[in-house]
């Protein structure tokens, strides 16, 4: 018998043929293993729990208290992360989140959560008095020693739980009919009307019908098109019309339809003309968590723990610095190899700007004496990303701006090693473990690593801008 836990029910919710797919024909697909941003949420569940078992340990009722209490109802499993038995078989259950609301980061519904834990308690047979979600307080600044009181706050949710409780009760009884059942309609699962970045793992093998080069490549696409398109049977790009396309969508639209890059040269020339000898191609990787490590730091803040920066002269000169730190807390040595590397003239060039002049914003508040030098960077900051929007679209891009997809197609010769370090969540990763590991060669291995994938992520900038001023 297949029982059904929380992570269960959220797959399920999320895409009920691919959670079935995964537990009674799992061959049919090559399941993901989990990736390093879900290791990451892992680890920083594990360490808010540990400040919640601190926090417990001071309540005058805390020998009543468990973590992680496991309620079996026979179909459904739960496992509470912390109870408080009231005696006679009635409980208070709290949901323990590393989140700083009632709702993740990616948008899913804590009270949700709380809501399938509670029916499966109450399943199991005991009475459920109150329900609560202590989740972590984003305002809270680290200072010295982590103070659990002031880092964790405690919601009263049992409401919301019994308002939603018909509903979620409804969605788990089909959950476990369509469990029990030995075959399914397997033409087509809920997320074909999502966009790309919403689709399941096995959304290949119930939508075999889906071409490579379809509506599902023009970003931000809406459900109301996407059901429209595939009532029409127009999903493939080749089918669909200019009057389909938002403005936004025209120019991915154009080049994905041709088959050849849509390249604006006046656009282009204007987005250059502007820019300020020397440039300085810059990037930042950071550290977030949600148990700040470092005094002045807030849960789940994102702040720089790694700068790589080309300076390009106009002369063809390129010249490079970076920093690395080697613990918590050493964001005004970052700061200072900052100043060492940047020019008092020239434009600052990044990739996404509002996450390199996020990263500023928040050193400012931490380093007062840095604030007119952060500022200043933001001043003359210019985003090479603007120009792959709508002037320079590639159909190799896929719909995508990203430096990772722009990066293969003008600069073949530069390639992300996907054994190694290769996005921002596998550096954060990597980061806390080479901080946290007691051997030499780990260490060693790491630190290169993050410097290698930061560096080419400059790199990257300073060959793209090459490509551009050529045209």
């Amino acid at each position: 018998m297949i029982q059904i836990s929380k992570s269960d029910f959220l797959e399920y919710r999320s895409c009920a043929k691919g959670w079935w797919l995964k537990h009674r024909k799992r061959d049919a697909v090559n399941w993901p293993a989990p990736s390093a941003f879900d290791r990451m949420l892992m680890a920083d569940g594990y360490l808010v729990e540990a400040q919640a078992k601190k926090l417990v340990a001071t309540w005058p009722h805390h020998d009543d208290c468990t973590f992680q209490r496991v309620f079996d109802a026979g179909s459904l499993y739960a496992r509470a992360d912390l109870v408080h038995d009231l005696g006679g078989g009635v409980i208070d259950l709290y949901e323990i989140k590393g989140s700083t609301s009632l709702k993740s980061s990616s948008g899913q519904d804590h009270v949700d959560d709380a809501c399938f834990q509670t029916l499966v308690a109450e399943r199991s047979g005991v009475s459920v008095r109150s329900v609560y979600i202590m989740h972590v307080n984003g305002e809270y600044a680290r200072d010295g020693a982590i103070d659990p009181a002031a880092l964790l706050v405690i919601v009263d949710v049992t409401s919301e739980v019994r308002a939603r409780s018909a509903g979620i009760n409804e969605e788990i009884e089909a959950a476990i009919a369509l469990i029990r059942v030995d075959l399914i309609d397997e033409q087509g699962c809920t997320c074909r009307h999502i966009g790309k970045a919403g689709h399941c793992a096995s959304f290949a093998y119930f939508n075999p019908d889906i071409p490579e080069n379809s509506a599902y490549l023009l970003p931000r696409i809406s459900r109301k098109r996407l059901e429209t398109l595939d009532s029409e049977q127009r999903l493939a790009i080749d089918h669909v019309t200019e009057k389909d396309v938002t403005p936004a969508q025209l120019p991915i639209w154009r080049a994905l339809a041709s088959g050849e890059p849509l390249i604006d040269h006046e656009a282009i020339g204007a987005f250059l003309e502007p820019l300020q000898w020397p440039l300085h191609f810059y990037d930042y990787e950071t550290f977030a968590a949600a148990v700040p490590i470092a005094d002045g730091h807030q849960p789940q803040q994102a702040m720089p723990v790694q700068f790589s920066l080309h300076r390009l002269a106009a002369d063809g000169r390129l010249e490079h610095a970076e920093f690395l730190a080697d613990g918590p807390g050493q964001q005004a040595d970052l700061v200072a190899a900052m100043r060492a590397a940047f020019m008092d003239e020239g434009s600052a060039i990044v990739w996404n700007k509002s996450f390199e002049k996020g990263c500023n914003d928040r050193m400012a508040d931490l380093l007062p004496d840095a604030a007119a030098f952060l500022a200043g960077i933001n001043e003359r900051t210019v985003d090479l990303m603007d120009p792959f929007k709508a002037h320079y679209v590639h159909p190799g891009f896929g719909g995508s701006t990203s430096i990772k997809k722009v990066l293969p197609i003008l600069c073949p010769h530069l390639q992300y090693d996907p054994s190694a370090v290769h996005d921002g969540a596998g550096a954060m990763e990597a980061w806390i473990h080479m901080v946290e590991t007691s051997d030499p060669a780990e260490r060693t291995r790491l630190a290169t690593e993050l410097k290698n994938y930061c560096k080419l992520d400059s790199l990257a900038m300073v060959e793209i801008f090459r490509v551009l001023r050529a045209l």
